[in-house]
C-alpha cells in the first residue's frame, strides 16, 4: 500500500462510519450520499495501491465500478431493484475473473465448496422456497444470483488469501442478510448489519489486492 493508498482507505473508513451511523437513525438523504462516497473512495485506493497482479486489479476496478452502480440503483427504489441485482452480479462475476488471475489451489477451494454447501442447505434453500411463495417471477435469477455469489466464495478461497476470503464470506453474509429479510422475514438489526458487513467486505477485497 503506497501512503496516497493508506490516505485513501481513511476516507473510505470513516465514509463507511458515517454510512453506518446514517442507515442506523434511518437518515436515507445522507445515506444516499455515503454509501456511494464509500465505493469512490475504495475505487481511488484500488487505483493508488501498488498491487500484486495488474489484471487482478483491472477486474476488480470493474468490479466496483458495478457495485457503485449497484448502490446507486438500490437507493432509487423498488422500481431499479432487478437493474441493481444485474449490477450486483456482474460485479460478483469480475470478482471471480479477478480472482482467478492470482492461482487456483484446489484444497482452498474444497474449503470453500463446503461452507458454500452448508449455506445452501441452511439458507439458500429456505431462501429460494420464500422467493416462489411471494415472489415466484424472481425465482430464477435468485437461483441465479446465489450460484454467482457461491462461485465468487469459492474462487475467493481458493487464492488461500486471509483477507480475500473474509470479504468474499462477509459479502455473502451480507448479500444473504438482504434477501432473507426482503423474501422472508425481517430480523433485528438488519439493515445496520448489512451496511456494516458489505463495506468491510469490499474494503478485505481491495486490501487482498496487495
Amino acid at each position: 500500500m503506497t501512503p496516497l493508498a493508506w490516505t485513501l482507505f481513511a476516507v473510505a473508513a470513516i465514509l463507511a462510519v458515517a454510512d453506518w451511523a446514517a442507515v442506523a437513525r434511518e437518515d436515507l438523504r445522507f445515506e444516499r450520499r455515503a454509501k456511494p462516497a464509500v465505493i469512490v473512495a475504495l475505487i481511488a485506493v484500488a487505483a493508488a495501491l501498488d498491487p500484486s497482479s495488474e489484471s487482478q486489479r483491472a477486474a476488480f476496478l470493474i468490479a466496483l465500478g458495478l457495485s457503485l452502480t449497484r448502490d446507486v440503483l438500490t437507493l432509487g427504489g423498488e422500481r431499479q431493484f432487478v437493474a441493481a441485482v444485474s449490477a450486483s452480479l456482474a460485479a460478483h462475476m469480475a470478482y471471480v475473473v479477478g480472482f482467478q488471475q492470482v492461482g487456483w489451489s484446489w484444497l482452498w477451494a474444497a474449503a470453500g465448496i463446503v461452507v458454500v454447501l452448508a449455506a445452501t442447505l441452511g439458507y439458500a434453500v429456505r431462501l429460494v422456497i420464500g422467493v416462489r411463495a411471494t415472489r415466484p417471477m424472481l425465482t430464477l435469477p435468485v437461483v441465479l444470483y446465489i450460484g454467482v455469489l457461491s462461485l465468487m466464495v469459492v474462487a475467493a478461497s481458493a487464492t488461500g488469501q486471509p483477507t480475500a476470503v473474509a470479504g468474499a464470506f462477509l459479502f455473502y453474509c451480507a448479500d444473504a442478510l438482504a434477501g432473507w429479510n426482503r423474501f422472508r422475514e425481517q430480523t433485528p438489526y438488519a439493515h445496520i448489519s448489512i451496511a456494516v458487513s458489505y463495506h468491510l467486505a469490499q474494503m478485505l477485497l481491495v486490501l487482498s489486492l496487495v
